[in-house]
């Protein structure tokens, strides 16, 4: 088997650590890792955030292990895809907050990764890039669309076609980053954001997860429809009482994931 996505808790979150030396490159069998370990953290209410790191400072992932999938055929090529797509679109549509501390390069498969998160963290030696074109490829796990979603057309052109790298100071200025932190820092800023996020009541996380990424691609009037629905799943759970009952009552609410 080719590298290894380790799970290991970590206080209020689950770190899957991705572990493939030299550069941590991707394989089929680390893709079904992650997913695996993702579903493992969603089955535990006492898991409140996902964090997805790497092993070592050099390659947070260097994109996919060309010596596993580079012999496939068009057939081998498409399913892989196919299971790439699904556990990436699992990444996104988490109801757990899913936080990327990312250090070194990120390229190709480790760019849209960390695209596919919703917090991104990085050390100032972080670089991000789609090279795919370079191997007569473009971008397949969702490059070119959370790209170009996040940033616009015209920068991702840049990225894409014309093969530009950004650093991760040009990241944070494009809204690609939370913060940029040093190397030794960036433990303590992922529990900082990992406890801000504890502190949110599990059902209205999940649901305003819901709203922003299914309204992003619909008309407002249909985003709005789904907010409204969002709503009110969030408005019947326990938690939402216990909100509105410790504002009358002017104490701490105490939340349940219910």
């Amino acid at each position: 088997m080719s590298g290894q996505v380790h799970y290991e808790p970590m206080g209020a979150a689950v770190r899957l650590r991705i572990d493939n030396p030299p550069v941590n490159a991707l394989s089929p069998e680390m893709v079904e890792q992650l997913d695996h370990g993702l579903s493992r953290a969603e089955a535990d209410p006492a898991v409140a955030a996902v964090v997805i790191a790497s092993t070592g400072a050099k390659a947070f992932m260097a994109g996919l292990d060309i010596k596993a999938v580079g012999d496939y055929s068009v057939e081998a090529m498409a399913a892989f895809g196919q299971m790439s797509a699904r556990v990436l679109s699992h990444v996104e549509t988490s109801p757990k907050p899913v936080i990327c501390a990312v250090q070194g390069i990120a390229y190709g498969a480790g760019f849209e990764l960390a695209l596919a998160c919703d917090f991104r963290l990085a050390t100032p030696q972080a670089v991000f890039a789609l090279p795919e074109l370079t191997l007569g490829l473009i971008p397949g796990g969702g490059g070119t669309q959370r790209l170009t979603r996040l940033v616009g057309a015209s920068r991702a052109k840049q990225v894409i076609l014309l093969g530009e790298s950004i650093a991760a100071a040009e990241a944070a200025a494009m809204g690609l980053l939370v913060a940029v932190v040093e190397p030794d820092a960036l433990d303590a800023k992922v529990a900082e954001l990992v406890a801000r996020l504890s502190e949110r009541p599990p059902v209205a996380l999940a649901e305003a997860k819901r709203a922003i990424h299914r309204g992003q691609d619909l008309p407002l009037e249909l985003g709005l429809e789904w907010e409204r629905q969002a709503f009110l799943n969030a408005f019947r759970s326990e938690d939402a009482q216990e909100g509105l009952r410790a504002f009358r009552e002017k104490r701490p609410p105490v939340f349940r994931g219910r």
